[in-house]
């Protein structure tokens, strides 16, 4: 009878494993994945620093930066998904050409990289300001 082996990270876990222990990470407030962190960001209290406590002037721009940081994250998260894609077709036990063909001719993973694109030089820009506002 196989055993079943459970990695001692629970992110290079699948998916049941994941579940299992989703809602004790959240109790925790140990969240192991980025994406889960920054989307977070939106309905959780998060630790200010002293230095970002004394800026004056910086809550609409630390507002914008996690917006930026939320909307940077799902597009990353479309390019990821589409990647995971097209490893679920060749990883298939029969590769089709009309599936890697489908695949090849999607372009709304090139409009999910212009995004963010688009995404990455808006934070960039507003953490350039933030910066400039720390003493």
């Amino acid at each position: 009878m196989p055993t079943s082996h459970v990695p001692a990270d629970p992110s290079l876990a699948g998916p049941e494993l994941a579940e299992a222990t989703g809602a004790e990470r959240r109790r925790s407030g140990g969240r192991l994945r980025a994406r889960d962190r920054l989307m977070d960001r939106a309905t959780q209290d998060y630790p200010e620093s002293d230095a970002l406590r004394g800026a004056r002037g910086v809550e609409n721009l630390l507002m914008f930066i996690d917006d930026d940081l939320r909307e940077t994250g799902m597009a990353l998260g479309h390019v990821e998904a589409y990647l995971l894609e097209i490893l679920r077709v060749l990883e298939g036990p029969r590769v089709r050409r009309e599936d890697v063909h489908a695949l090849a001719t999607d372009t709304r993973v090139l409009d999910h990289v212009d995004m963010l694109v688009e995404n990455l030089e808006t934070l960039r820009r507003r953490v350039a300001k933030l910066a400039s506002n720390l003493r």
